[in-house]
């Protein structure tokens, strides 16, 4: 049997999805897609045909095709994310939505609460802890290898010059805040599935380089109950790019690398970009993993299947997601109190 789906919003990310159900094509069926503009719907439906997904039909309102699909990937932006979710509930259907959950904890509550109503998954896209290499780094780290964790640093160097001036995006009502909110909890999240559970963070920000009322460059610190430190660097305005997402652990007998690095222009390429992902570690200097693995959300979308089928707990289910919420909005509150956002 295969798992009938809608996909909701045919933007940038919308092909990272098809991308990845190509490679699952055995489980699914795409019956269906759906965006107020005619030619990104067009786009998509004829990348879900070119990969045996189906042959979906083109919708301008989703609420067409509720009814239709067992399961909807919602990928709009993100102040959509909460009407959008509680009519897909109400409908009766399983969700998988894009990052973050919703912009306020009052819309999160409503929503999981839908979910828990319901008996429906609604499950949360946080697409790095499942890739192969960042579950690789996880391994390596806990195996006792290089002793005890001591600190966790993670990086993030991009330059959305251009792309963040486009409409919702520039304002914190609709983005939900800056780029702390928006693009960090990819780090966040991965930093606190192996880091364990946070005594503290807190974060500080700045504005420059794209007009837009959110931060565009973040820094933040943390303590995790374990004792190890961990910090988070994000820029959104980089003039130079040099490695987009970097983690690092720093262990009592050694140090650990992941680095994932498109090889082209992300942004212009999105799916099609090549990438390069590697860990190393460090005395004395070795690779351990290299892959072509990118921004892959195949791991992602098995979980989603799997948790369907088994009924298996979900790793990044709403109640995880409105956790990490929880805890950048509080470092948000403490860096206004402080002036240091």
């Amino acid at each position: 049997m295969k798992h009938r789906i809608g996909i909701i919003g045919c933007g940038w990310v919308a092909p990272f999805h098809v991308n990845a159900l190509a490679n699952l094509r055995g489980r699914v069926e795409v019956t269906w897609v759906a965006d107020p503009a005619a030619e990104r719907t067009e786009t998509v439906a004829r990348q879900i045909a070119q990969e045996g997904l189906g042959d979906p039909r083109r919708l301008r309102d989703y609420r067409e095709g509720l009814g239709e699909a067992a399961s909807v990937f919602i990928l709009l932006p993100h102040h959509l994310h909460h009407r959008a979710t509680l009519e897909a509930l109400a409908a009766g259907c399983h969700v998988l939505l894009e990052k973050p959950l919703a912009v306020s904890l009052a819309e999160a509550d409503e929503m999981i609460r839908a979910a828990e109503s319901a008996g429906r998954l609604l499950m949360v896209a946080y697409p790095h802890r499942y890739r192969t290499t960042t579950r690789a780094f996880k391994q390596y780290v806990e195996s006792g290898a290089y002793g005890r964790l001591i600190l966790l640093d993670a990086m993030m160097d991009e330059n959305l010059r251009g792309y963040a001036d486009l409409g919702w995006i520039r304002e914190k009502r609709t983005l939900g805040g800056g780029v702390f909110f928006s693009a960090s909890p990819h780090m966040l999240d991965v930093m606190f599935w192996i880091g364990g559970e946070v005594a503290t963070l807190s974060m500080v920000g700045n504005h420059g380089g794209v007009p837009m009322e959110g931060e565009t460059t973040a820094v933040s610190i943390m303590k995790f109950r374990s004792g190890a430190i961990g910090t988070t660097r994000h820029t959104w305005v980089s003039p130079a790019p040099q490695v987009w997402y970097t983690m690092r652990a720093v262990c009592e007998n050694g140090i650990l690398t992941l680095t994932a690095n498109p090889e082209g222009d992300l942004v212009k390429e999105g799916h099609l970009c090549r990438w390069r992902s590697v860990i190393r570690a460090t005395p004395p200097d070795r690779v351990l993993l290299e892959s072509g693995e990118g921004l892959d959300f195949t791991g992602e979308i098995t979980h989603f299947f799997d948790c369907l089928e088994t009924g298996q707990p979900c790793q990044t289910d709403a109640r995880s997601a409105r956790k990490l919420m929880e805890l950048v909005f509080q470092a948000y509150d403490k860096a206004e109190r402080e002036g240091g956002n």
